[in-house]
């Protein structure tokens, strides 16, 4: 995927050069000739890397390096100052702003290629060190220890907008007999199933946890529960046509509500979604008993 890269300088005849040297690199350029417009820009399109003048109308380089390390959306994303300002001090004063790297100008374009393109590199890979110790392995759902930060953020979002979301906790059925008659492996064909299915019926804005062996957590923000419940069902009659060795795939869940006006923590929503599973377990086991003692 092209990387895209934003040059702020007020200067046109650096904004035309750099342009030029990065188009063809076969890099996609922005320009914003202020820290102002630069903060527009970055609202309507993130940016993989930012180079930045320190010497501008109205925000420095150095304010606007600050508001962009503020901003959530922005705030990893890497900054290369490009200025004619060569002394210590302000090195030092654009580092501690928050930029990774520095470029003197009368700039040489192939150093400013070379250093665009290692801070990408690096940056592609902490993003993708970041996504493995957030995804389970063997079903590429986050895993357990993800999820009460993106319940937070969650949280958060519903509380501006003033909404609800839902969760729902899962915890598969059998797989303990298949672990133990057939072995973990298909065990492990039992589990990757179940999230497929979940992943091919849920929207691309909802989330999948896993949050154990056989459980997993499932978050729908901006979705009554009743939608959710529904959606739920129609997944687990879906699979209770799939079989793995003539016995039919199946889950139990169950659901907790968060809504602005009754503010709950993300531990409490995961204890109540994992309760009410817990509950609709117990109850199908229950029937199941009674159906086998009626024979």
């Amino acid at each position: 995927m092209t990387s895209t890269i934003l040059i702020v300088d007020d200067e046109p005849n650096n904004l035309d050069v750099l342009n030029n040297c990065l188009h063809s690199a076969g890099f996609k350029v922005l320009a914003a000739t202020n820290g102002e417009m630069a903060l527009k820009r970055v609202a309507y399109k993130k940016p993989d890397l930012i180079l930045l003048d320190i010497n501008m109308p109205k925000m420095d380089g150095f304010e606007t390096c600050k508001r962009l390390r503020e901003n959530e959306s922005t705030k990893d994303t890497p900054v290369i100052f490009v200025t004619a300002l060569a002394d210590i001090e302000t090195k030092l004063k654009a580092f501690h702003a928050g930029g990774v790297d520095y470029i003197t100008k009368p700039f040489v374009e192939e150093e400013v290629l070379a250093r665009v393109r290692v801070h990408i590199r690096l940056e592609k890979t902490l993003e993708r060190l970041e996504e493995l110790s957030m995804t389970d392995t063997l079903t590429g759902a986050f895993n357990r220890r993800s999820v009460y930060k993106v319940l937070a953020q969650q949280i958060e979002r519903t509380k501006k907008a003033k909404e609800c979301f839902v969760l729902c906790y899962i915890d598969i059925d059998n797989l303990k007999i298949i672990n133990d008659n057939y072995g973990h492996a298909e065990g492990d064909v039992l589990i990757s199933t179940v999230v497929d299915f979940l992943r091919n019926m849920i929207r691309a804005s909802d989330y999948v946890f896993r949050m154990g062996g056989d459980e997993f957590l499932i978050i729908f923000p901006k979705v009554k529960l009743e939608d959710s419940q529904k959606l739920i069902e129609r997944i687990r009659k879906t699979l209770n046509k799939q079989k793995i060795h003539d016995m039919a795939i199946d889950f139990s869940f169950g659901f907790s509500e968060y809504c602005c006006k009754n503010d709950m923590s993300p531990k409490a929503l995961i204890e109540i979604a994992d309760e009410n599973m817990y509950k609709a377990k117990m109850e199908k086991k229950r029937k199941m008993q009674t159906v086998s003692l009626n024979k």
